[in-house]
């Protein structure tokens, strides 16, 4: 999607002069050598669309490269064979071409109505996304670079030069460089879900991934981030993360940014195109925890350290006088999954101590237990078998699942009460 255009800044009348007739000289002013210009971002996605900020340093002879009630002209060319720097004036507006990877003609000039003086050292413009000027000279719409600054069938990056020319004399006044990448894209994300804890690998598949691409889900960044060799996939190591469905996944390479609520990267909303697949995709973190240790004999007490994530937005009774079907929330020793309803766990593990908000430790008796409907207490110790830690966000009876919001059965929750 095309950023949004800088806001303008006030410019003097004499800005109308900020066509580009190349060859056509201005006033005579003193000679001023070409500085290298620092651009907000030297990258960017073919078709342009995206915004950029040019900073030109200014000298003691030329405090302001930009003269106060201009606007410079700002033009893209070519980084090839036959092109090593840019002109010393403007050039005509050029197809680009080449010759397999290598570009080999094309000056693209941004439209003066996206060009701004923010000062007279720094400058806002627009990357073309369609052709200047919109008219040739017979009237009709111009066919030259009608989609703006973009990479060629055969490329994945180009290279080109950023030209700011005085808009009065057209002399050179600033360079930089400048790489084109395509857009990356999502196509798959495996696995499409994994535990709030972290530490699970994940694929994102598509299309763009240059070296340097990262990515995040859910905001918080992948680490480990590796990219394939094609460029079509990279795997990453998923962050901690609250539990929830729907967890955008963004990547961002020399292209750009691509979010998985816009896979295809076309900035326009889902559509029933076969030609697009821009159905979004998410990530999914699931309320598990892990657990350590995971085993204790029958009738014996244990304190148990349990990692998961958002643990301390809940609100555990830490004074020891609450029940097991009260408010608060709690963690249950269940067999199976945890229901309010009828299956609420044969002991609670109490005496909750905060560690951060990806820890708590706790304290499990087994030499008694609870009713697994009632949760009332019951003499008798926890029996041999299998079971899952399980922490809840209410213990009352009369709340919905939902509400409880149980951990899930999970391989790093299962607690085993058995002999030695």
């Amino acid at each position: 999607m095309p950023t949004p255009r800088i806001v303008r800044s006030a410019i003097a009348a004499g800005a109308a002069g900020t066509a580009v007739l190349a060859g056509v000289a201005g006033p005579a002013t003193p000679a001023l050598a070409a500085a290298t210009m620092t651009l907000s971002t030297a990258n960017g996605p073919s078709g342009g669309g995206n915004s950029i900020i040019g900073t030109i340093p200014g000298t003691t002879a030329y405090p302001s490269p930009i003269a106060a009630g201009t606007v410079p002209t700002v033009q893209f060319q070519y980084t090839g064979v036959g092109s090593t720097a840019c002109a010393a004036t403007p050039k005509s507006v050029t197809q680009i071409s080449g010759s397999g990877v290598n570009t080999t003609a094309g000056a693209v000039t941004v439209d003066p109505a996206n060009v701004y003086r923010l000062s007279g050292t720094r400058i806002g413009f627009t990357v073309p996304a369609a052709a200047y000027p919109l008219t040739d000279g017979n009237g009709q719409s111009s066919t030259v670079n009608d989609t703006g600054l973009v990479l060629l069938p055969t490329q994945t990056t180009a290279k080109w030069f950023v030209c700011v020319y005085d808009s009065v004399s057209n002399a050179l006044i600033a360079n930089a460089n400048y790489t084109l990448a395509v857009r990356p894209t999502i196509s798959t994300i495996l696995p499409g879900s994994g535990p709030a804890l972290g530490g699970q690998t994940v694929t994102i598949n598509g299309t763009g991934f240059l070296s340097g691409t990262t990515a995040t889900i859910g905001g918080n960044p992948l680490t480990g981030v590796k990219v394939s060799p094609t460029g079509t996939s990279i795997t990453g190591t998923t962050p901690a993360h609250a539990a929830g469905d729907n967890q955008t996944v963004s990547v961002t390479s020399t292209g750009g940014t691509v979010a998985s609520t816009d896979p295809d990267n076309n900035g326009l909303p889902e559509d029933v195109d076969p030609a697009t697949d821009d159905a979004p995709r998410y990530y999914a973190f699931t309320n598990g925890i892990v657990i350590m240790p995971n085993t204790a004999p029958s009738g014996s007490g244990i304190n148990v350290d349990i990692e998961g994530a958002g643990l301390g937005a809940l609100d555990f009774d830490l004074t020891g006088t609450g029940a097991p079907t009260d408010g608060h929330a709690h963690v249950f020793l269940v067999r199976d999954a945890y229901d309010p309803n009828f299956n609420r766990g044969v002991q609670e593990c109490v005496s909750i101590v905060p560690v951060d908000d990806g820890e708590i430790i706790c304290t499990l008796d087994l030499s008694t237990s609870l009713d697994s409907t009632t949760s009332a207490p019951q003499v008798s110790p926890v029996l041999d078998g299998t079971y899952t830690l399980t922490v809840v966000a209410t213990g009352d009876s009369l709340a919905n699942l939902s509400d409880a919001n149980p951990t899930i059965v999970a391989s790093g929750a299962t607690f085993t009460v058995g002999p030695y």
